[in-house]
């Protein structure tokens, strides 16, 4: 699609200062319908809230070229489960990451295992876990705050 055929589509909608409001918007003028991105079938309802309205902010964020490039291809709830050895007093270092998808039913499914020190079993290393909601896009991994922000 091309730029003036993205803004006619806008146009179209009434929506006259570029701006998406709805997921329709989305669908209809960008052909993204988040309802279908892998993930989001198992996310809570909350976390499905949560990010239908952080995809039209982020949309929204960006310029109208940049738009015609955004395509997301997944969403998930994760667990990061960050292993680590104790190396000093106040030191430690990472010896691998887990990163699990968590559906709303509490289900876990692996999406990423990096050992970065194959010598230390996990079983010796302190677990660090973190929660949070992220999508992924061009390869990079957004997390998404309660307030509905992303970094």
């Amino acid at each position: 699609m091309t730029y003036k055929e993205m803004t006619k589509k806008y146009e179209e909608r009434g929506l006259t200062d570029y701006q998406l409001r709805t997921l329709e918007d989305l669908k209809e003028i960008h052909g993204v319908d988040v309802r279908e991105l892998s993930g989001y079938s198992g996310l809570s309802d909350a976390n499905r809230n949560l990010f239908d309205v952080t995809v039209l902010r982020f949309y929204n964020a960006h310029g109208l070229n940049s738009r015609l490039e955004l395509r997301p291809k997944a969403v998930n709830y994760v667990a990061e489960t960050e292993y680590d050895m104790k190396i000093g007093e106040n030191e430690a270092e990472t010896m691998g990451i887990v990163i699990d998808s968590i559906n709303h039913n509490g289900k876990k499914r692996r999406l990423h295992r990096y050992v970065f020190n194959k010598n230390v079993p996990f079983s010796e290393c302190r677990k660090n876990v973190t929660e949070y909601l992220c999508f992924e896009l061009k390869g990079v991994w957004f997390h998404i705050t309660e307030k509905g922000e992303w970094y």
